[in-house]
């Protein structure tokens, strides 16, 4: 499957290559190496997990989603959005009707169920770009 090709590369705050990637870097990654679209890098916004600073990356992708179409029935590229907390600020990418590939703090890229028990009471919404 075409996400053997990202899967374990390592999280890294403001990564946006295979030394490292953090989550919209992974978007960032697979929308130029698959669909041949190079999107907004938004970079200097996290450095790590606290609080401050996921209220900025919040307010990043929450300006950075008007740029994108809300759908009710994601397809293989869109973007799902999550919360943790009261705040949307990590992002996958929909790779069929249950799964993402996404990265996270503490773990390489991985594949993992949006519908699962961790992730299904967080989505925000599924995005398709829309240029």
């Amino acid at each position: 499957m075409w996400t053997d090709d990202y899967i374990g590369i390592p999280f890294l705050p403001d990564g946006r290559d295979r030394d490292g990637l953090d989550c919209y870097g992974l978007v960032c990654l697979v929308y130029r190496d698959r669909l041949g679209i190079d999107l907004p890098g938004i970079r200097g916004i996290y450095s790590h997990n606290t609080i401050g600073c996921l209220k900025r990356v919040a307010r990043a992708m929450a300006e950075e989603k008007l740029r994108w179409k809300k759908v009710e029935a994601p397809k293989l590229y869109d973007v799902v959005m999550l919360r943790t907390g009261e705040y949307a600020w990590h992002v996958g990418l929909v790779i069929d009707k249950r799964r993402m590939l996404h990265v996270l703090e503490g773990a390489d890229t991985m594949v993992d169920e949006y519908t699962g028990l961790e992730w299904r009471d967080r989505i925000e919404g599924f995005y398709r770009h829309a240029g």
